[in-house]
């Protein structure tokens, strides 16, 4: 790409941001109008973000945080406290957004579920038995990641970077992949075993096979 054409695509999505913006303040203005302000949950999110030149990469498909830590906004008005942050990482929209919007509705939600309600999260602290890791999976290329809240652990099984693994407590911008690090081989080595197992606890044929090709 040239710098023009990044620039063009950078400033597309950014005037993409503003349209969207303005039509969420449309429907709160709407919801406010109607006087159920108090009596609704709002949830804005995202199914994934975007590289945009991060990493030399465009679009989705990867599991940088550019692609991956997405927004999760959520109000209701006299129950969240506005401005609260809650600095989680390991929290799945995928997951726990079903849970979270059937606990504020009062609702059992269905049986089988992995994801957890971030009701407590929200409005108080977060529960000290909250998960220690969390996968993520894309199905175009197939490729897993694991993430431990310090370590993300990716497997692609094909391309220059196989495998990558990065330390977000000293290298948050994801630029020192420390798979082969003599210093790093036990952590390089859980994950890949983690991911196994959790791969084989969801059927996940795909990513136990991802896994176990990247074996040492």
């Amino acid at each position: 790409w040239t710098d023009e054409k990044f620039r063009y695509y950078r400033w597309a999505y950014y005037r993409m941001v503003e349209n969207v913006d303005a039509q969420i303040g449309q429907v709160l203005d709407a919801l406010r109008a109607s006087g159920q302000e108090e009596n609704t949950l709002v949830v804005f999110s995202s199914d994934h973000g975007e590289m945009m030149g991060a990493h030399g990469l465009v679009m989705k498909r990867y599991f940088y945080e550019e692609a991956v830590r997405i927004p999760l906004l959520v109000s209701f008005k006299g129950r969240i406290r506005q401005g609260k942050v809650v600095d989680k990482p390991l929290v799945s929209n995928g997951l726990d957004l079903l849970p979270t919007l059937c606990d504020y509705a009062g609702i059992t939600p269905p049986p089988g579920l992995r994801g957890r309600s971030l009701r407590l999260l929200l409005e108080g602290a977060p529960p000290p038995d909250w998960r220690a890791e969390l996968v993520v999976e894309c199905a175009n290329p197939e490729s897993r990641m694991v993430h431990t809240g310090r370590y993300k652990y990716m497997v692609y099984g094909s391309g220059a970077n196989p495998e990558e693994l990065f330390d977000l407590e000293t290298d948050p911008g994801e630029l020192n992949n420390l798979i082969g690090s003599e210093g790093h081989r036990d952590v390089a080595a859980a994950c890949r075993a983690r991911l196994r197992e959790l791969c084989n606890e969801t059927a996940d044929a795909a990513g136990v096979q991802l896994a176990l090709s990247t074996s040492h």
